[in-house]
């Protein structure tokens, strides 16, 4: 029997998805997990899994096309199997190309004036970029597949819509020998007086010139980039954040991990796990920072849902862990470690992007003491967690060395007051430095 496949919501902001590629071409064979395309939604270009086995029938969005969430863009049946030809309602028709911009250089300006060459169209195969360099045109799917597996892009060929190289280019592209022009060398300038004198090449090494661009280039921003904007901008503006920070001693944490991770079923086990864990157990007691701020209500949902911030090349993703506080530390290792790969490599699941209910942002071992977060907008707070430091530290009135992690709780003052927001640090303090209590 024939289903239909539709234009699923890859995230809580995802109100329309763009048909970059299709995997699977009409007739060709489908298997469950496999993918059916490559979508660019308001974060990232995706892929559309298919959950379903036989043949692709039918597709009703082409390349290009913008289509709503919920819209019918496939059908999957058995081979031979009739559909209906007409497209349903949903999906428009491509966009026209804008013309390819022509960046011009600019009359040379006086000594000490920049002088910008014009930006091109946003639809435009290339763009310039300061001098004048061409950057190439490549969606953020196939730039991570590049760099797994070690492709030079710069000399491929895009087939995805407007010359765009895509993730099938890069993947043709594995086992070849891929080159790209030899890169050259910019003229370097400083200057002496009024005068503009070429430096040899060591000079830069040195560090001993005053280097000046001819020319200053703009791109346009990628579509995660711009959500991540406007989203920002609509936290900051609308969400009155305030900010608590508290001193964690880890070394039992640290010592912890150290002999769960040597055990099959934690293998990959990590800090941020831990504080995954901690974290989940801290929202369940204290319900209020799992709550959110809606028309003038609140919000408390039944589930505690931890969004993980995952960085990618230009931004960031929000897997979701569902029903966190339920889970065993083992599966929230296994299950978030699988999240953010999916994440990574843009191929996340249909609810992935979905539902979380509070955020935790961790950046790992850069050598940050402490930073504050942004709320996103729907949740009521979000925890920043800073890498662990070496410091020393009072044990039974006694100066010890020990391992210290620092974490910022910021929450929307609206519906969540100090003392609550301490309650919760308090709680989450106590679970990080007894982290037997995580294997509950």
């Amino acid at each position: 029997m024939a289903v239909e496949i539709t234009m699923p919501q890859l995230s809580d902001t995802m109100s329309e998805g763009r048909i970059l590629v299709w995997r699977k071409k009409e007739g060709d064979a489908v298997k469950r997990g496999e993918a059916l395309a490559e979508v660019a939604t308001d974060k990232a270009d995706l892929e559309i899994e298919s959950f379903h086995q036989g043949t692709l029938l039918k597709v009703f969005a082409t390349e290009g096309s913008t289509v709503k969430v919920g819209s019918v863009i496939a059908v999957i049946g058995e081979a031979g199997e009739s559909v209906a030809d007409s497209a349903p309602k949903g999906a428009s028709a491509p966009a026209a190309a804008a013309p390819v911009a022509q960046a011009t250089k600019a009359t040379p300006a006086p000594a000490l004036t920049a002088t910008v060459t014009s930006a091109p169209a946003a639809s435009s195969s290339t763009s310039y970029g300061v001098n004048g360099t061409e950057r190439i045109k490549i969606s953020p799917l196939a730039r991570n597949v590049a760099q797994a597996h070690g492709v030079d892009y710069a000399g491929l060929k895009g087939t995805g819509e407007g010359g765009r190289i895509v993730r099938r280019d890069i993947e043709g592209a594995v086992g070849q020998a891929v080159s790209a022009p030899a890169p050259v060398a910019p003229v370097q300038e400083t200057r002496t007086g009024a005068k503009l004198v070429p430096l040899p090449q060591h000079a830069s090494q040195q560090g001993a010139q005053f280097e000046t661009s001819r020319s200053v280039g703009s791109e346009d921003l990628s579509r995660m980039r711009q959500t991540i904007a406007s989203r920002m901008v609509e936290s900051k503006t609308t969400i009155p954040h305030f900010y608590m920070t508290a001193k964690i001693q880890v070394d039992a944490l640290s010592h912890m991990r150290a002999t769960l991770k040597a055990l099959p079923q934690y293998e990959g086990l990590t800090v941020n796990h831990l504080v995954i864990k901690a974290t989940a157990l801290a929202l369940r007691a204290n319900p209020r920072l799992n709550s959110s701020f809606h028309d003038g209500k609140l919000l408390t949902p039944p589930t505690v849902n931890v969004g993980i911030v995952t960085a990618l090349p230009d931004g960031l993703l929000i897997p979701v862990l569902k029903n966190a506080d339920q889970m065993h530390l083992a599966d929230i290792a296994a299950d978030g470690r699988a999240l953010i790969q999916r994440a990574r490599a843009g191929r996340p699941k249909a609810d992935d992007l979905l539902g979380a209910t509070f955020s935790i942002s961790n950046v790992g071992p850069s050598p940050v003491e402490s930073f504050s977060a942004i709320i996103s907008p729907g949740q009521g707070g979000i925890l920043a967690v800073s890498a662990i430091q070496d410091e020393p530290v009072v044990v039974n009135g006694e100066i010890r060395p020990g391992q210290v992690m620092r974490v910022t709780l910021s929450v929307d003052h609206r519906i969540i007051d100090g003392v609550v927001a301490g309650e919760f640090l308090k709680e989450l303090k106590r679970l990080l430095e007894e982290p037997i209590l995580l294997l509950a």
